[in-house]
């Protein structure tokens, strides 16, 4: 944890000297002269400097705030698993933290779990958490990551190679820029692929949290299109755009 120093004013003292001059009597004491109150203005010292804009994070506290929201998060796989019942996989959250404890944003920076729905579920738990507020800067970066294995005890989706979905992909890039205007990088998605060739979910993450906004819109392209026919159960792929 980065440490901060308070920096304080030192009060620079100056002594006067006089003495007897060479030869001759000493000098007449001078009558003292009152002191004007505010000459010597009590000043107060400056606060701490928190004008950088990343500060630290207590590292014992942010673990204790994703601890205690593991419960939510696993009721949040749960309620997705009654939607696509082989739900499953990893996530990498990512937390900005303002200086009155409360995350100001939050995104994915990884997921294969393949369900948007589930991801913002998990995402609107950690931004209600109290976090602790950051010390030497106006924003504390929180992140940690987890592995969420499926809640039910079902045979697994059956894992696709990105190729089987670049022909479809290919068809829908005209609407992918679009969504991503303004919004450049690599959005990583994972889906689940219907027996019939549709989408039964979409997950998505982005390249950083500027794409946020754009990660909506892409879901709804994919979502929209047809893909190939897994057989008899249905596919599970990753990709990126």
């Amino acid at each position: 944890m980065t440490r901060m120093r308070a920096l304080f004013p030192f009060a620079l003292l100056s002594v006067v000297l006089s003495g007897y001059g060479c030869g001759g009597d000493p000098p007449q004491p001078k009558a003292p002269v009152a002191e004007n109150d505010s000459d010597h203005e009590h000043r107060d010292p400056p606060p701490l400097d928190v004008s950088a804009e990343i500060g630290a994070l207590d590292a014992d506290k942010v673990t204790k705030v994703f601890a205690s929201s593991m419960r939510d998060l696993q009721g949040c796989l749960r309620a997705g698993a009654k939607r696509v019942e082989f739900i499953g996989g990893g996530v990498a959250f990512f937390i900005k933290v303002d200086q009155n404890g409360r995350a100001s944003h939050a995104h994915l920076e990884r997921t294969s779990l393949g369900d948007r729905e589930t991801e913002r579920c998990m995402l609107d738990v950690l931004r209600g958490k109290d976090w602790p507020a950051p010390v030497g800067g106006k924003t504390g970066l929180a992140r940690n990551s987890f592995d969420f294995d499926p809640p039910n005890d079902v045979r697994p989706a059956e894992q696709w190679s990105s190729d089987k979905v670049e022909e479809t992909i290919s068809s829908v890039g005209s609407q992918i820029a679009k969504c991503k205007q303004g919004a450049s990088g690599s959005y990583e998605v994972t889906m689940y692929v219907t027996t019939q060739g549709s989408p039964l979910s979409v997950g998505i993450a982005p390249p950083n949290e500027r794409g946020e906004a754009a990660s909506d819109c892409l879901v709804q392209v994919l979502k929209s299109a047809s893909y190939p026919k897994p057989g008899s159960w249905p596919a599970k792929v990753s990709f990126s755009l």
